[in-house]
């Protein structure tokens, strides 16, 4: 198969779209399809590969991996090393250890299984790690493993059966994804079984290109209309929508159809011809590569522009950077220029040097004498929560054989009089709240389970194993219910995280993307939010109306300020630059407003309209 230069210009719209994503660019909703679309494009050119390779008798699984290793691994490389050596003069040691480890697992393809355990991709925490965009390589990766596989064993059947059983699979792969998403988000978008459909979907382009028959007009215009479906489905996708799913198959089916009949002369080829779109689709695979670290350790350090304009130069910079990764690293490689056995020790040193940094990271937990004493004590101040906070917190996996009565009581040695029912702030004040009440001879009971809010018949758009909140929350109502002796009802959560749904504002004003926020069970995330916020208000006033119904009196404590700054590292990257540390420090108080106008008053609205006898009041910390 000659050169295709169009897929270049493809190339280039997918790396783009990702990169300006992650820059925060607006109108760019669903930008990180693009990774969807560089899948359709990887399967497409390794299936046709090994296809001809294979008709031809000359297919070689050595040859095979060494193109791969080539391809993929000297640019991974030195991005790694490159965020190492930033990283030790930028992160602090929790940072860096975890860093390390996903360092490590990039290194052994592997990094999927790491980020789906440590992180969700969509949560804007996720935007400082240098490595979280390695996930698509080892996904890649563990494809390139077993497809070369499966078409030595179905190839002595015939191309038919090949393309048969591809298609099986790919089916097979997609239900996965589609049924498993809700329950399993991150699962379903960090691991291959959920995304093998996107990689077979090239596969099988690659098998029928050649083979499918269309007139010049109508694969000029099925190729038009590949590249609006590709462009509609980075751009036109709503927000919060299960990925990968049923929209995804908008980016995928546009690049299988350009796949298919790009190769026609048509304005969609046209376009993507066009110079800097061919220049740019060069370089996508360096691009990809820098671009996470640059925005990640600009974020660190507290550098990141929030001005178009000085977004539009960090794209720049980056696209720089890349056009020299490629230039002096992939294509030396890629071109054999150097003696092979020079080329496989410096790759062989690379991944020793990268090993020795993971282990020892994790060994000394961060590699903390980079950093002077002053800094040190400054990050003492992210374990200032209470002893038991870890202990007494629950989280969803705990939930399906739950104890509820187990649940911890702090205070006096007497039975519990007051409850405390919510997320991971309610678990942080429940030990010092029962302390309090202990000095008074009472005592707190805890109930509080990790980002969910305590309202029962409500889920958490994209969030993993959603519907133990609401199992939870059930549970924890039933008790309070059968609970006399439990005669005040604490609740309190962020409440500002889940009711609001939309961009949030950080200390700084910096806006950031957040798709996580609660709806009404049996409803979807795409309501309406004026209904959604409505449901909420319901579902809360409903329980609250329960309990003062049952002779509680409930409290309903509203969210802290949050800067959405993680204050200690914060503050530990200031002294560590040499600046002093300030006696006080606040942000605007249009900030805070911005929030939590909207949760304050909702949680007024919902205890006026269920409150039993005066029984349930607001109170605001702030």
């Amino acid at each position: 198969m000659q050169y295709r230069t169009e897929l270049d210009g493809l190339r280039a719209i997918s790396v783009m779209s990702v990169i300006l994503y992650h820059a925060g660019v607006s109108g760019i909703s669903a930008g990180y399809a693009g990774v969807d679309v560089f899948f359709v494009i990887s399967g497409f050119l390794i299936g046709g590969q090994i296809a001809r390779d294979r008709a031809n008798g000359t297919f070689s699984y050595r040859d095979f991996y060494a193109r791969r290793a080539r391809r993929i691994l000297p640019a991974l490389f030195l991005v790694i090393i490159c965020s190492i050596i930033v990283g030790w003069f930028t992160m602090v040691p929790q940072e860096f250890r975890y860093f390390g480890g996903g360092a490590i697992s990039a290194l052994l393809s592997v990094s999927n299984f790491w980020f789906w355990d440590v992180i969700d991709y969509f949560n804007p925490a996720a935007a400082r790690d240098p490595l979280v965009h390695t996930w698509s390589l080892a996904v890649e990766e563990q494809f390139y493993l077993f497809v070369p596989l499966l078409f030595g064993v179905l190839w002595r059947f015939g191309r038919k059966l090949v393309f048969v059983s591809l298609a099986a699979l790919a089916l097979a792969s997609f239900a996965t994804a589609v049924l498993t998403n809700s329950d399993s988000p991150m699962a379903a978008f960090y691991l291959l079984h959920a995304r093998a459909w996107e990689l077979l979907a090239g596969v099988l382009a690659a098998l029928l290109h050649g083979r499918v028959k269309a007139s010049g007009k109508l694969a000029a215009s099925l190729s038009n209309a590949g590249l609006i479906l590709t462009l509609a489905g980075l751009v036109l996708i709503p927000g919060n929508v299960d990925w990968p799913g049923v929209w995804t198959l908008l980016p995928v089916t546009g690049a299988v159809m350009i796949l298919l009949f790009g190769e026609t002369p048509s304005l969609s080829q046209r376009l993507l011809k066009l110079a800097p779109l061919q220049m740019i689709g060069l370089i996508s695979y360096s691009a990809y590569l820098w671009h996470q670290p640059v925005f990640s350790f600009l974020d660190i350090t507290n550098h990141l522009p929030d001005s178009k304009a000085g977004l539009a130069l960090i794209v720049a910079v980056t696209l720089a950077i890349s056009f020299l990764s490629w230039k002096f690293v992939e294509q030396p490689f890629r071109k054999r220029v150097f003696a092979p056995a020079f080329g496989r020790g410096v790759l062989l040193a690379s991944a020793c040097l990268i090993i020795v940094f993971s282990v020892g990271g994790h060994v000394t937990k961060g590699y903390p004498a980079r950093m002077p004493a002053n800094v040190h004590e400054v990050l003492l101040y992210s374990n200032s929560y209470s002893g038991s906070y870890r202990n007494c917190l629950y989280n969803r996996e705990e939930i399906a054989g739950l104890d509820i009565d187990q649940s911890c009581v702090f205070g006096a040695d007497v039975a519990p009089s007051v409850a405390i029912w919510g997320d991971s702030h309610a678990g942080a004040i429940a030990e010092p709240l029962g302390v309090a009440l202990g000095a008074v001879g009472r005592s707190l009971k805890q109930f509080a389970l990790s980002s969910c809010q305590p309202i029962p018949n409500l889920l958490n758009s994209g969030q993993s194993r959603a519907e133990r909140c609401a199992e939870f929350n059930a549970k924890v109502l039933a008790k309070l219910l059968d609970s006399p002796d439990l005669e005040t009802v604490v609740f309190f959560a962020t409440w500002d995280n889940y009711f609001r749904n939309g961009e949030r504002q950080n200390m700084f004003g910096t806006m950031e993307a957040d798709g996580f926020f609660s709806y009404p069970r049996g409803q979807g995330p795409d309501l309406p939010d004026k209904e959604r916020r409505a449901g909420i208000v319901r579902e809360l006033g409903t329980v609250v109306g329960l309990l003062t119904a049952a002779g509680k009196k409930v409290i309903l404590l509203a969210s802290l300020p949050s800067p959405d700054v993680d204050i200690p590292v914060y503050f530990a990257g200031e002294v560590w630059n040499g600046k002093p540390l300030p006696d006080r420090y606040g942000y605007p108080v249009e900030i805070f407003r911005f929030q939590a106008d909207t949760g304050r008053q909702m949680l007024a609205e919902a205890a006026r309209g269920a409150a039993h006898a005066g029984q349930a009041v607001v109170l605001d910390p702030a």
